[in-house]
């Protein structure tokens, strides 16, 4: 059996070298502190809250509730996996959950149905559309289940940046007021979109502002990750190796275990050879094989300006894009291109750190550079 995961969240053995930060995360809760966590993509934000509410927070004390906001449309979807996932995680033998959730809860019913993976699935049936009606009700039901268990409770909004686009209903002014109403009740949100997140959370217009402790996850350190996988490749792998895979994925934690995942199915044909560079480069070319009709659509999409600023960090490696010779060589003003900058940023195509812009998503930066360079 492959021992690489990258498709779903790592736990369990397959989680690595995160204990710095579930120890931090600890002390903040213990502490009622609300978190924001942030780092760049794919470095296992889900991974680390997933398994600090299995395994590291105190369950004799609080009740965690993880609520992903990614397939979330509008309102209403948001109060639906808010009541889906309190039943999900409620801390009762599931034959009596259906009771229990009833007491609970005033503005829905709740029916359960089994998956094809064998879990249990609780599903909301709303009696009211009003987003305010149906908060109300959640945290009353929240308050009691916390008086009822004698614990506290801990929601982890996963995603949290796709209440953004929903207009109709001011979710964040609203979440905030019942923050206020019912304190003892704790948070940590989570997203990709940095900018978003940066809105919510750090501007003064901002009903959410300052309401958060910010801790940034980074991404796990070479000498750490190596122990991690040679372990598993046991010593197929040698530290020069790894040490070029992490410079090419830049250290996202997810894509490294993807290129694991199949140089381990190429090391199992040949189980008495060093994995080489040479395995490293043929992984990624099939990658970028497996992936390149999405990427060719990704920049179809794009208008021609923002193909070319794409270009512009390629060929500069993010820095110094409006030099003379860059602009140059683009055929591009500079005032076109830090609008096309603008508007990729805007869009999460790309991103700044240390004064470097850089494609957000490392596979489709290796496939530009490929295509570009």
């Amino acid at each position: 059996m492959n021992p690489f995961l990258y498709q779903n969240s790592c736990c369990d053995e397959n989680f690595c070298f995160r204990d710095e930060e579930l120890e931090h995360l600890e002390q903040m809760i213990s502490n009622h502190l609300n978190v924001l966590l942030y780092s760049k993509r794919k470095v296992g934000k889900t991974s680390l809250i997933k398994v600090f509410f299995a395994d590291k927070i105190d369950k004799k004390h609080y009740i965690p509730i993880y609520i992903d906001l990614f397939d979330i449309n509008n309102a209403i979807d948001f109060i639906k996996v808010f009541y889906k996932q309190i039943a999900f995680n409620m801390p009762c033998n599931y034959k009596s959950v259906l009771k229990e959730l009833k007491a609970l809860f005033n503005r829905v019913t709740f029916s359960a149905t089994i998956k094809d993976d064998g879990d249990i699935e609780f599903i909301p049936t709303l009696n009211s559309y009003n987003f305010e009606e149906l908060m109300s009700d959640i945290y009353r039901g929240l308050e009691k289940l916390s008086e009822n268990y004698g614990k506290k409770v801990v929601i982890a909004f996963d995603e949290f940046q796709q209440i953004m686009p929903i207009k109709d209903t001011k979710i964040a002014f609203i979440l905030h007021e019942f923050m206020e109403k019912y304190p003892e009740v704790n948070y940590i949100f989570t997203g990709l979109k940095r900018h978003l997140l940066t809105d919510l959370f750090s501007k003064k217009k901002s009903p959410l502002y300052d309401t958060v402790k910010q801790m940034e996850i980074k991404a796990i350190p070479l000498e750490q990750f190596y122990a991690f996988v040679d372990k598993k490749f046991e010593g197929r792998l040698d530290l020069e190796q790894f040490e070029y895979l992490y410079a090419k994925t830049d250290g996202e934690t997810k894509l490294i275990q993807e290129f694991c995942y199949h140089l381990y199915y190429k090391g199992e044909q040949n189980i008495n050879q060093k994995i080489t560079k040479e395995d490293i480069d043929e992984v990624c070319q099939q990658l970028f094989e497996s992936k390149s009709g999405y990427f060719k659509m990704l920049l179809d999409r794009l208008s021609i300006p923002k193909k070319v600023a794409l270009k512009a960090i390629i060929i500069t490696d993010g820095i110094e894009l409006y030099t003379k010779e860059t602009l140059f060589k683009l055929q591009m003003t500079k005032s076109s291109l830090n609008t096309a900058i603008r508007n990729l940023y805007k869009d999460e195509i790309i991103d700044k750190e240390d004064n470097r812009y850089y494609i957000t998503n490392r596979c489709f930066e290796l496939w530009c550079r490929k295509k570009f360079l």
